[in-house]
């Protein structure tokens, strides 16, 4: 585990999700921590960046809950097409250049290092 580790203690506890704490070996613990602090770490990346979680374009109503399972009825297929165009109007709000990379890299799913060649520029500024 890189970075530092928490002291050595004689019980090492894990809070659930529920509240409850449950007793657990050292490894565990330092699993859990390790994972722990990851999970902080993205969250406050997130937040710095201003990333979005898909989750969060749920609750904005970007993105309606779909089962995967469920039947093509005509309320999911009125949904699929205001999805659609929202899309499309988000599409043509961006600039043309923009947009195209977009196309290219989640529809037509090119890799980062052949729409670089295209837009003949690096794949960090990808």
């Amino acid at each position: 585990m890189r970075g530092k580790k928490p002291k050595e203690r004689e019980k090492y506890l894990i809070r659930l999700g529920d509240g409850t704490l449950v007793e657990v070996n050292r490894e565990i613990y330092l699993e859990w921590y390790q994972s722990e602090r990851r999970e902080r770490y993205q969250r406050e990346r997130d937040r710095k960046y201003g990333v979005c979680s898909i989750e969060k374009l749920h609750e904005k109503g970007y993105f309606p809950e779909q089962s995967v399972y469920a039947r093509d009825t005509t309320q999911e297929a009125a949904l699929r097409n205001e999805c659609q165009d929202r899309l499309e109007n988000a599409f043509k709000n961006l600039q043309e250049q923009d947009a195209n990379l977009l196309k290219l890299l989640y529809f037509e799913e090119i890799t980062v290092k052949k729409a670089a060649d295209i837009f003949n520029c690096s794949r960090k500024t990808i």
